[in-house]
């Protein structure tokens, strides 16, 4: 890990890159209250950085389960996919889960914001079915987000997963009146459900490691950390 930029241990074809920013680089959200004027700047410096091949076109994300295939202007939505060469893919957090996504040749890659409603939703499962590789051949990375020891949740959220599918309930565990959700072991098990056996789990929890990440559960940060992933 370098100060500002953090890239995974995920084996990925030659032809895909990857990064996830840490709480160094500066938050790269314009829609929480920072200087706009700074936050581009910061965009830009990113790109350069990177050297990535396409600028960042940045989801409006409203908890939603929408899913955009590249190229597209910004618009509503929370995950983004694409199969064209020099495209890039890219998603903000700060305690929500960051999931990347990419095929072992490389021609398919995938960006998704899952807070517990989107997850709940299905933006994950409508990111997979874009995908035209076969789900054997997909590799998943799931980054930094708020741990199972330190999501306490309500019943909402528990009756959200599982009256939709009973094999969540192990992802939570009874604390008094409310629940420890576990979200990276939940996507994990989306995953395996749809036939995705490559899966790498950061095991980075946006609360305990706040020196990191941002976390909007345990500081209200008005600030977002970005997961990218581009094809070359």
């Amino acid at each position: 890990m370098t100060q500002n930029v953090f890239h995974p241990n995920w084996t990925l074809p030659d032809n895909v890159g990857v990064a996830i920013t840490t709480r160094a680089f500066g938050n790269l959200a314009v829609h929480v209250g920072d200087d706009p004027a700074a936050v581009l700047l910061r965009r830009r410096r990113l790109e350069r950085e990177l050297s990535l091949p396409h600028s960042v076109v940045w989801l409006q994300q409203q908890h939603t389960s929408n899913v955009l295939s590249w190229p597209f202007k910004t618009s509503i939505a929370d995950a983004a996919y694409s199969s064209q060469p020099g495209s890039v893919c890219a998603v903000l957090t700060a305690d929500c889960l960051p999931i990347l996504i990419c095929s072992s040749d490389g021609k398919e890659i995938a960006a998704i914001h899952a807070g517990w409603r989107g997850l709940a939703d299905g933006v994950l499962q409508k990111a997979l079915e874009k995908f035209s590789a076969d789900p054997s051949s997909l590799s998943v990375w799931i980054g930094p987000a708020i741990g199972p020891d330190a999501f306490e949740v309500g019943q909402d959220v528990f009756d959200a997963f599982v009256s939709i599918n009973s094999d969540a309930k192990p992802f939570f565990k009874a604390a008094g009146a409310k629940w420890l959700a576990d979200l990276p072991g939940i996507a994990e098990m989306i995953c395996r459900q749809f036939g995705i056996t490559a899966i790498t789990q950061s095991y980075e929890c946006t609360v305990t490691h706040s020196e990191l990440w941002y976390s909007w559960r345990k500081e209200k940060a008005a600030a977002r950390f970005a997961s990218i992933i581009w094809r070359k």
